[in-house]
């Protein structure tokens, strides 16, 4: 089972399944990341830096690839709600705490 290990969560890793979000992982396990599009890939407010493993996520949908260049983000920042584990492996991200949108 690939896992997400979290580095600014004490480095807590959740098992997750393939095909499934970061997002759902981390939700299954009660930790909610706040998504102003209701996590249809369309804003970055869940997005995470990838910080190890981007190999062991699905390639971005157009959607996401669409909202990752109107946003700005990064080569290492994927939007939660749209990057899937593929199951090859597993993943440490950071959570972007500084936008108060994790609970």
């Amino acid at each position: 089972m690939p896992t997400v290990r979290v580095l600014n969560l004490g480095n807590r890793e959740f098992g997750g399944g393939e095909n499934q979000s970061i997002m759902e992982v981390l939700y299954r396990y009660g930790y909610k990341i706040d998504s102003a599009c209701g996590g249809h890939g369309q804003c970055s407010s869940c997005n995470v830096i990838v910080l190890e493993g981007m190999e062991n996520l699905c390639p971005p949908t157009l959607e996401e690839e669409e909202a990752i260049e109107e946003f700005g983000l990064d080569e290492r920042e994927r939007l939660s709600c749209q990057a899937k584990l593929n199951g090859k492996g597993d993943v440490v991200i950071s959570l972007l705490m500084n936008k108060d949108n994790y609970s």
